[in-house]
C-alpha cells in the first residue's frame, strides 16, 4: 500500500505480473476512487469553451478524451468528458489535480455549476479485460452489448444506482462503475466473487497503460507540454474556441521542438525515469516513464525527442543505472491485441 495524493492505494495484491496477465487474459478489478469526478450542470456551449472537448456536439450517453489547457496551450490535466443528460456532464480528472481543475472550471464557466462529486462520497471501480462483460452482466441491468466504446448509461450494479461507462484505459474491453461510496465495497466484493476477475493495483495499471502508449499526466505531460508535443493533436479541434485554442493556432505550421514517443528494448533491463535518451552518444531527450512489459517480455517506455528522431524504427540509447540500453522508437500501441474497441463483447 502507498500514499497516492492522499489516497491509500495498493501497488499490488497477488503480484503485478499476475494482475497484468489476469487483465489481458480474463478480467481485473481496479479501485480507482482516487480519480476526481466533476459533475457539471451547464449548457454544452458554455462548457465547451473551457475544455478541448466540444461539449455542445457531444451526444447524450457519449464520452470523449481531451484536455484542460491554460491560455498558453499547456496541459493542466487530461480528462474524459461524458454527457449524461442535456445539461448534465461528468468530467473525470486526475487525483492530484481534482480541486485545481474544479476551481479552474468554475472560474471560466460562463454559466452553470460544478460539484466535486468525488469529494461528496462517490467512488469508481473499473472492471477490465476480455471477459469483463461476462463478469459484470449478471450483476447489472446495463445493456453491455449496446454500450459502445466511449459511451455511458445510468444503470443498477449489484442493486445500487450507478453510472456505467466503457472506455478501457488498459487497452482491453472495460467498464467503469461510478457509485456512492457505500456501494463501492459491496460491488467490489460481489464482482470478485465471480472468480474470473482478479483485484489489481497501481503496478499493473501502469504496465497496462504503458503497453498501450497512453501518457500519464504528471509523468509524460504537464503544464509545460502542449497537445502537439504530447502527440495528441488529434484530440484538439482548432476550428472552435476554447481556452488555449488561440495559442495553439499560433503554433500550427511550426514543428514542435520535441515529441512524445514510445520505445521498446530487447532486454528486461529498465531505463531510468528522467534519464537521458541519446543518439550517437549525444543527449537528445528524456525518458518520462518506463517499465517491464509482461505481454512483450521486454522493457518499454515513453519519452521526448526532437521531431527528426521521432519516426518509428529510430534507434536510440536510454540511460540506465548500469549504463545504456539500446531502444527503438515504436508505433503505439505496443501491445496490439487489446479488445477495448470490440463491437461484440463476449
Amino acid at each position: 500500500m502507498v500514499d497516492f495524493h492522499g489516497w491509500e492505494l495498493p501497488v499490488q495484491y497477488s503480484g503485478i505480473l499476475a494482475e497484468h496477465r489476469g487483465c489481458r487474459q480474463a478480467a481485473a478489478l481496479f479501485d480507482t476512487s482516487h480519480m476526481g469526478q466533476l459533475r457539471i450542470r451547464a449548457p454544452g456551449a458554455a462548457l465547451g469553451r473551457v475544455t478541448t472537448q466540444d461539449a455542445a456536439a457531444l451526444g447524450v450517453g457519449r464520452g470523449r478524451y481531451g484536455f484542460l489547457l491554460d491560455e498558453c496551450g499547456g496541459i493542466l490535466d487530461d480528462t474524459v468528458l461524458m454527457r449524461l443528460a442535456e445539461e448534465d456532464f461528468l468530467l473525470v480528472v486526475n487525483a492530484a489535480t481534482a480541486e485545481a481543475d474544479a476551481a479552474w472550471v468554475r472560474r471560466h464557466l460562463a454559466e452553470g455549476e460544478v460539484v466535486v462529486q468525488s469529494a461528496e462520497g462517490w467512488g469508481k471501480l473499473d472492471v477490465q479485460g476480455p471477459l469483463s462483460a461476462q463478469v459484470l452482466a449478471p450483476h447489472s441491468d446495463a445493456d453491455l452489448r449496446a454500450l459502445r466504446y466511449f459511451s455511458n448509461a445510468p444503470a443498477s450494479v449489484c442493486g445500487h444506482g450507478c453510472i456505467v461507462s466503457r472506455t478501457g484505459y488498459t487497452g482491453e474491453l472495460g467498464y467503469e462503475i461510478f457509485a456512492p461510496a457505500e456501494a463501492i465495497v459491496a460491488v467490489f466484493r460481489e464482482l470478485l466473487a465471480d472468480g474470473r476477475a482478479v483485484p489489481a493495483g497501481l503496478g499493473a495499471r501502469d504496465s497496462l497503460r504503458l503497453e498501450m502508449g497512453y501518457p500519464l499526466f504528471g509523468e509524460d505531460m504537464d503544464a509545460a507540454t502542449t497537445p502537439f508535443e504530447a502527440n495528441a493533436a488529434g484530440f484538439v479541434a482548432l476550428d472552435r474556441e476554447f481556452i488555449g485554442a488561440e495559442a495553439l493556432r499560433r503554433l500550427t505550421g511550426e514543428a514542435p521542438e520535441r515529441l512524445l514517443v514510445a520505445f521498446a528494448s530487447e532486454s528486461r533491463q529498465r531505463p531510468r525515469a528522467r534519464g537521458e535518451l541519446r543518439s550517437e552518444g549525444r543527449a537528445v531527450g528524456v525518458v518520462t516513464s518506463a517499465g517491464f512489459s509482461p505481454s512483450l517480455e521486454v522493457s518499454i517506455g515513453m519519452g521526448y525527442v526532437p521531431p527528426e528522431l521521432a519516426a518509428a524504427g529510430t534507434r536510440l540509447a536510454a540511460e540506465t543505472r548500469r549504463g545504456e540500453l539500446a531502444v527503438t522508437v515504436t508505433d503505439t500501441p505496443l501491445y496490439t491485441h487489446g479488445t477495448c474497441r470490440t463491437r461484440t463483447p463476449r
